[in-house]
């Protein structure tokens, strides 16, 4: 272990690593640091009106640009990267514009539908946000491919302030889901405006009038995204939204707010250093795969790195979940502790499988990974409308939901393992 510790102490990767989680730590300290303000301010049924809002926009989100901002890392040339930034732009504000205004159309029967009266208000702030979260996507990518990764990092830091300040400062005024939605648009917003003073960004922006290469010509080279790794994307968004909305039905806005709080509050710290290595990962694997090179061996050592830094701390939620809610946030979210432990090795698992998960793009792999995504969430979905269906205690629910995601985490995990041996850069 400490031959793979030294390993990364003297390369580049861990540099650039370490300059991803320098600022990206500050944007995993900070959602924690307000959690306990935010959690006296509002109750489990605002966050479970605001769930439902969140969901439905990263829904949209995720495809806004029809994951043609994942391609930027890949081409060799800086025009064709270019182009694809160019494009990804035109799609996202033509999908924002389109759905958002679907929603706001139909926000009664979207309200009606997932038995939530706060939600068709929440829903005229679905353009904004579907726009602002595409757009730091696209802007994200572009700083990853530029090896901008102090930006990058800093762009972390004003996601999370402007995040969990504004629904502090909003939850003062309105303690409502309204405040919740808005701060979580503004995670997107303030990071956008900061990036306008990085000069490549700005750069950025002004050559997006100039047509520099057809864009049938690109949608066919990277077509893949478009029809595969969307469809994969918007199929996991959807069933995370459909999980969210079965909670919801069958055990009331109280349990789906106490899930939804622990759930989000733990999924930040993976999310934060997860992307910290990801981020550094796609560039340099997209690198030595265009070079020819294997990275079978990176991605074991990875692994081993992962599993030695997240086990401590897993390990203390699984036993200790319940005691550190109800001092951190309040003895109203104790229940939400005992979800965080019962969730705790599902977690764990999904800590060192998720920042692998470009891999499958790397490789030209996506149609197979979207095959396992849909069986795994059938599997899930189905014994979660199981057990509300047979009325089982949400707590016996959330620990079959559990274990079948740890259980489908391993798998991915030895499955990337498996393609990563014949590792070969697509054409």
């Amino acid at each position: 272990m400490r031959k793979i510790f030294n390993f990364y102490k003297r390369s580049d990767f861990a540099r650039n690593v370490g300059v991803m989680f320098s600022g990206n730590a500050v944007a995993m300290v900070l959602p924690f640091l307000l959690a306990p303000l935010i959690s006296r301010i509002y109750s489990p049924e605002d966050f479970a009106s605001f769930e439902l809002f969140a969901k439905i926009m990263a829904l949209v989100a995720v495809v806004g640009s029809l994951r043609l901002d994942l391609a930027i890392l890949l081409p060799k040339g800086e025009k064709e990267a270019m182009a694809l930034v160019r494009l990804s732009f035109n799609i996202l504000i033509g999908i924002s514009v389109v759905v958002g205004a679907l929603f706001i159309i139909f926000r009664d029967s979207v309200g009606e539908l997932l038995n939530n009266e706060s939600l068709p208000e929440l829903l005229y702030l679905l353009p904004l946000g579907i726009f602002s979260y595409g757009a730091l996507n696209i802007v994200n990518q572009f700083l990853i491919r530029k090896r901008d990764f102090k930006e990058a990092a800093v762009v972390k830091i004003f996601a999370a302030g402007g995040n969990n300040v504004t629904k502090y400062g909003l939850g003062l005024f309105m303690p409502n889901p309204l405040g919740l939605s808005l701060g979580q648009i503004f995670g997107a917003v303030f990071p956008l405006l900061y990036v306008l003073k990085v000069k490549n960004i700005r750069e950025m922006l002004r050559s997006l009038g100039m047509p520099v290469q057809a864009d049938r010509k690109l949608i066919r080279k990277y077509r893949d995204f478009p029809l595969i790794n969307s469809a994969h994307a918007f199929y996991n968004e959807g069933q995370q939204t459909v999980l969210i909305g079965l909670i919801s039905a069958y055990y009331g806005e109280y349990a789906l707010g106490l899930f939804a709080f622990s759930f989000r509050y733990l999924k930040v710290p993976l999310m934060v250093f997860g992307t910290s290595i990801s981020q550094v990962l796609n560039e340099r694997w997209a690198r030595e795969l265009n070079e020819g090179k294997s990275i079978r061996s990176s991605m074991v050592k990875i692994i081993m790195v992962l599993i030695a830094i997240s086990i401590v701390p897993f390990g203390v939620l699984f036993f200790f979940g319940t005691p550190i809610f109800a001092f951190v946030f309040g003895d109203n979210w104790a229940d939400a502790g005992a979800y965080a432990e019962i969730m705790a090795p599902w977690l764990f698992a999904n800590f060192i499988v998720s920042p692998l998960t470009m891999l499958p793009i790397l490789l030209g792999k996506q149609a197979a990974f979207f095959r396992i995504a849909i069986a795994s969430s059938v599997i899930t979905l189905a014994a979660l409308a199981y057990s509300g269906v047979n009325d089982w205690q949400f707590e016996t629910a959330l620990w079959t939901l559990s274990l079948l995601y740890t259980g489908i985490m391993l798998y991915i995990l030895f499955w990337l393992l498996h393609i990563a041996k014949f590792a070969r850069k697509p054409v």
